[in-house]
């Protein structure tokens, strides 16, 4: 349960920022609040390894063949670099979307798991996206990261232990299964991580599946079958969507064109990525091509 104390506290500092469909950083560890005053479209979302809580409103966010409903009071835990689509579905001038969210920092989250006893907490399934009704005592511990963001003489002493609460809760969360996975070297999904960043790092580059699988030491059917079960999708639909998100953003700087858009990430063909551009975004590249831009014929 959310205080509506809480509530209220965080949408005055919105408010008074003006903030609208933006994350504007307001506390230690790089804690950030967001909110939107009406419904979004679909938009590219790349989420690296985070947490977040929701204050007010609603949003669906959406891995291939699966979505996720974020309401009031749940927290999402994102465990590794997953590109997906969002929208906010609730939100209204009276009665915005609001969240916190708070990037995961690997190197505390590895420490505090070394200070813990992980063996005894239930195993539960591991997903890299995964929401649950917020936990009392990790919503309490946000309540007060967000207190210090206004006194930084108390933060500059006590944010870093309050950080290292928060790391201790999501670790012992129900859905925060696959961070525990994470702090072992050797997991399985350590290893997908791993490969996700060589993904990531040329995600224009053909993608040689047995070039993956060796870095993970897995077989290629192996290594196929734990990336999709860790990420909910295949290295090629994950390289896809990067591709995709980075050809929307490119389109839409007006700096580009389409067809240049397309080359620049990866494709070859220019029909078969305008095919896959409007499936994924729901309408043909042009159609993002700011109004000032002519588009060659």
């Amino acid at each position: 349960m959310i205080d509506d104390d809480f509530i209220a506290r965080v949408a005055a500092f919105a408010e008074a920022r003006d903030i609208r469909d933006e994350p504007v950083q307001c506390g230690a560890g790089g804690l950030a609040v967001w909110r939107s005053v009406a419904p979004t479209p679909i938009r590219p979302a790349h989420y690296q390894p985070v947490l977040c809580l929701v204050l007010q409103g609603a949003k669906h966010v959406s891995l291939p063949g699966r979505e996720t409903k974020l309401s009031k009071g749940r927290s999402l835990i994102v465990s590794i670099d997953l590109p997906t689509i969002s929208r906010v579905v609730e939100a209204s001038r009276e009665k915005p979307y609001l969240t916190l969210s708070l990037p995961i920092d690997m190197g505390l989250l590895h420490d505090v798991a070394g200070e813990m006893d992980l063996a005894g907490v239930e195993a539960g399934k591991a997903d890299a996206l995964s929401a649950a009704e917020a936990d009392e005592a990790l919503v309490d511990a946000m309540d007060r990261l967000f207190g210090l963001a206004e006194k930084p003489a108390a933060a500059a002493m006590l944010a870093p232990l309050v950080l290292r609460e928060i790391h201790f809760w999501m670790l012992m969360a129900d859905h925060g299964a696959m961070l525990r996975e994470l702090c072992h070297a050797d997991s399985r999904a350590a290893r997908i991580a791993r490969s996700i960043g060589i993904i990531r790092r040329d995600f224009t580059a053909r993608l040689r599946i047995e070039d993956l699988a060796r870095a993970a030491a897995m077989s290629s059917s192996a290594f196929h079958d734990h990336f999709k079960t860790v990420t909910g999708t295949t290295p090629l639909q994950f390289q896809k969507q990067l591709r995709l998100m980075e050809a929307k953003r490119l389109i839409a700087s007006g700096e580009i064109s389409v067809s240049a858009a397309a080359y620049r990430v990866g494709y070859e063909s220019p029909t078969q990525f305008s095919r896959e551009y409007a499936r994924t975004w729901g309408a043909p590249p042009r159609a993002d091509l700011p109004s000032r831009v002519a588009e060659p014929a």
